[in-house]
C-alpha cells in the first residue's frame, strides 16, 4: 500500500495539482506524505560575487519556507508531512531521494515550472518514470482525476490495465487497485483489462486469457485486494499492431471495448514497465514509454520486483552531487 508518498513540487500551480491525489492517499492508508523542493546549483551562475554565493542559501530557504507554508494549510490537517530540500540536478535527486526515503508511490504532474524557469516538470517526468523502481503517478493537465465518488453516477471511476500475457504485466493490477480505491470508493471503481493483439487468428487465444486472469482474480490467486474490495473487473481486446496506439484509444474513448459493458473512455491507465511476453508483437516497456508519450489521461507506472533487482534498473547517474537538509 502507499504509506509513503513522496511529492516533488517545483512552486508552480501545476506541480501543485498533485497535491489532492497525496492527500487522498494519506489519509486512506495513514500514510506519510514527503514533500520535496530540489534545489539546483546550475541554477546560479559560477560568479564569484559575494551576492552569487548566497544565492542557492537563499533558494534553499525560500524552498523550505514554501514546503513549510504548504503544510500550515488546512487541507493538511492530521496529515503527517516531512519536508526534505536537497541540492542536485532533478531528476536524479528525485529518483535517489525516493530510494533513500523508502517512497512506495512518487506522483509528478507532467508539466511544472519553476519561479527561476530553469526547468520543465515534463523533462523531469520523463527521466523519473524511466529509472524509478516504485510506482509513478504522472499526472496530465488535460485531465484530472475525480477524488470521491465519480461525478457521472452512471460511470464508474475506471482504470485501464494493459496485459501482453506476462507475469510481468500483471504486477500493475494490485497498485491500481490499491489506488483507485483510494480515490472513490469499490462501488464507483472498475478495473478494465485490455489485450492488444496483431491478428484475429489468435482472437480465441486473447479471449481465453482475459477470461482466465479475470477467474484468478476472482479467486484471489492475483492481486487478491481487487477481491477483497469487490471491485469489479471487465475486459476487451484491441486488433492492432500498433499496441500503444490502441492502448491510448481504448483509454480515452472507449473504443474497441466491446466486452467491457460500459460505454466511453477510463480515466486513467495503470502499466508495468515490462513484459516479456513469447509473441514478438509487443514488450510492454516500450509500449509503455510511448503510452506515456502519448496518453491525456493520468499514468500509473509500475516496475516489477523482479525488474527492479535487474543491475540496469539502477543505471541513473546523478548529474550533480546531491547533499540534502532535514
Amino acid at each position: 500500500m502507499f504509506k509513503r508518498i513522496l511529492l516533488p513540487l517545483d512552486g508552480s500551480h501545476h506541480a501543485e495539482r498533485a497535491i489532492p491525489i497525496a492527500l487522498r492517499l494519506a489519509r486512506t492508508y495513514n500514510g506519510t506524505i514527503i514533500l520535496l523542493r530540489v534545489v539546483n546549483p546550475s541554477w546560479f551562475s559560477s560568479t564569484q560575487s559575494g551576492f552569487t554565493q548566497d544565492l542557492p542559501a537563499h533558494a534553499r530557504f525560500e524552498a523550505e519556507q514554501y514546503l513549510v507554508k504548504l503544510t500550515k494549510k488546512a487541507e493538511f490537517q492530521n496529515i503527517q508531512t516531512e519536508i526534505r530540500v536537497p541540492e542536485g540536478n532533478e531528476a536524479s535527486t528525485i529518483l535517489v531521494t525516493a530510494e533513500r526515503q523508502g517512497a512506495d508511490i512518487v506522483i509528478l504532474n507532467s508539466h511544472g515550472y519553476t519561479g527561476l524557469s530553469r526547468w520543465t516538470m515534463g523533462s523531469v517526468a520523463e527521466k523519473v518514470t524511466r529509472y524509478a523502481e516504485m510506482p509513478i503517478l504522472l499526472l496530465r493537465d488535460q485531465s484530472a482525476l475525480p477524488i470521491g465518488p465519480h461525478p457521472d453516477p452512471t460511470q464508474p471511476l475506471r482504470v485501464l490495465v494493459p496485459l501482453d500475457g506476462s507475469e510481468h504485466a500483471l504486477a500493475a493490477l494490485e497498485p491500481a487497485a490499491e489506488f483507485i480505491y483510494a480515490l472513490g470508493t469499490p462501488a464507483y471503481s472498475t478495473i478494465h483489462l485490455v489485450r492488444v493483439i496483431d491478428s484475429v487468428d489468435i482472437l480465441s487465444a486473447a479471449r481465453l486469457y482475459l477470461q482466465t486472469i479475470a477467474t484468478r482474480i476472482k479467486q484471489g490467486e492475483v492481486a487478491p485486494f481487487i477481491e477483497q474490495q469487490q471491485i469489479p473487473v471487465t475486459w476487451s481486446i484491441a486488433v492492432s499492431r500498433d499496441a500503444a496506439d490502441s492502448i491510448i484509444r481504448v483509454s480515452e474513448n472507449g473504443e474497441d471495448a466491446g466486452n467491457s459493458g460500459i460505454f466511453g473512455g477510463c480515466d486513467m491507465i495503470a502499466m508495468s514497465t515490462h513484459g516479456l511476453t513469447s509473441h514478438p508483437l509487443w514488450a510492454l516497456g516500450s509500449t509503455t514509454e510511448r503510452v506515456r508519450a502519448g496518453t491525456k489521461l493520468p499514468l500509473l507506472i509500475i516496475r516489477p520486483p523482479a525488474i527492479s533487482k535487474r543491475p540496469e534498473a539502477h543505471q541513473y547517474e546523478p548529474e550533480v552531487a546531491i547533499s540534502e537538509a532535514q
